[in-house]
């Protein structure tokens, strides 16, 4: 078994402790999705303004991105994560005791400021802290949390809140957050390879030179329209099966993200593209991606089931190979090599959930679908044009 260069019990702590943290702080990122129709019924808003829950959040996380990566190439990456993830479970709270839109749509902006800290570190600890040979394994493990981590936000907050209303929801997640943050502070082992900079300026100057590396700025592009492709998706499906013929409610919704088992590709895809290359598994996960959306089409609700699952396993075939292709293809400041690519990547997601709400309104469900497909057709170019 390959293990950490110390012992392998720092191995087995590093990826249970990255999992569950993982899963307890991202996943708030994900919670209003399945409740947007009652988000807009409760504070009377049209679904168009609800969905800002979604992008701003997705938007603060972000620009956070860009600032928390040279930041842990600065002061190592276990203190961002640690602190980030206790700070991320003061606005959580607070959003149960919120009446009016405007307040609950800043604290959702703090909740993503605040989860960009393990999302823009966790990536550069891995490519450090692990033998290159195993890197693309841990990587899908680790894509594997955020998979299990979006997962848990949407189903968990559906049914919480059909069953229990949205504040206790975000209450019990606050919860969640500090026993993340408290178990990469007493678990994570510190980082035994990190070498900082010796200035901002010079964390910066790193972020600043990747814009000069073609297939780190094409493996960007792809990450932006994948989840593009994938929020916008998975934010007016709820706003479709709410809808006649369908009529689900806030608990049935909820309970369709677990179409998320699709995601148990994201390990395999991982030693796949250490095997067969990681562009040829990213252009495989673009196929299934695009295979997934037609089948959406479909007037059949076990169909449209059936075909988000195909869309998860696209995305998280795909994620975990372009994550690994940004280690290969940089050298230096790794920390804001990875903060850039998720920065491209969010905004892709903060995106989803606005652009294809104007075809939402204009078309329907179709004009959705035709945005999603536009956005992987620029994926595939980026694939064979930028990451040769």
């Amino acid at each position: 078994m390959y293990t950490l260069p110390a012992q392998q019990s720092d191995t087995k702590k590093a990826i249970i402790t990255l999992f569950f943290a993982t899963v307890t702080i991202v996943s708030n990122i994900y919670i209003t999705q399945p409740i947007l129709p009652l988000l807009s019924k409760d504070f009377n808003v049209s679904h168009a303004t609800a969905s800002l829950s979604i992008s701003l959040n997705i938007l603060a996380l972000a620009l956070a991105l860009l600032f928390y990566g040279p930041l842990s190439d600065r002061v190592g990456r276990k203190p961002v994560m640690v602190v980030t993830g206790f700070l991320l479970a003061v606005p959580t709270a607070l959003i149960s005791l919120t009446h009016g839109f405007m307040v609950f749509l800043l604290l959702r902006i703090f909740q993503g400021l605040f989860a960009a800290g393990i999302a823009a570190i966790a990536m550069a600890y891995i490519t450090e802290e692990f033998p290159p040979a195993i890197i693309g394994r841990v990587m899908g493990i680790y894509i594997s949390s955020m998979i299990t981590a979006g997962f848990f936000g949407r189903v968990a907050g559906g049914v919480m809140a059909g069953l229990l209303g949205w504040r206790a929801t975000f209450i019990f997640f606050s919860m969640l957050n500090i026993a993340g943050a408290w178990s990469m502070h007493r678990y994570l082992p510190p980082s035994k390879k990190f070498t900082g900079n010796a200035s901002f300026r010079e964390s910066y100057s790193g972020l600043i030179g990747h814009f000069r590396n073609r297939r780190l700025i094409g493996t960007c592009i792809i990450g932006f329209l994948l989840f593009f492709t994938f929020t916008g998706c998975f934010t007016y499906i709820t706003f479709y099966l709410s809808d006649a013929p369908f009529n689900l409610s806030t608990t049935a919704l909820g309970l369709i993200f677990f179409v998320y088992v699709g995601g148990i590709a994201s390990p395999f895809a991982g030693s796949l593209s250490t095997r067969y290359g990681r562009r040829t598994v990213m252009g495989a996960g673009l196929s299934i991606s695009s295979a997934g959306i037609l089948l959406t089409l479909a007037g059949s609700l076990p169909v449209i089931i059936g075909a988000m699952l195909l869309l998860c396993a696209g995305l998280f075939t795909t994620q975990p190979a372009s994550s690994a292709f940004v280690g290969d293809n940089t050298s230096s400041a790794k920390g804001s090599a990875t903060s850039l690519y998720l920065f491209w990547y969010y905004m892709g997601g903060s995106a989803g959930a606005i652009l294809p709400g104007l075809f939402w309104h204009a078309f329907g469900w179709p004009g959705v679908v035709g945005s999603c497909l536009i956005a992987l057709a620029g994926a595939f170019m980026s694939l064979f044009v930028l990451c040769r």
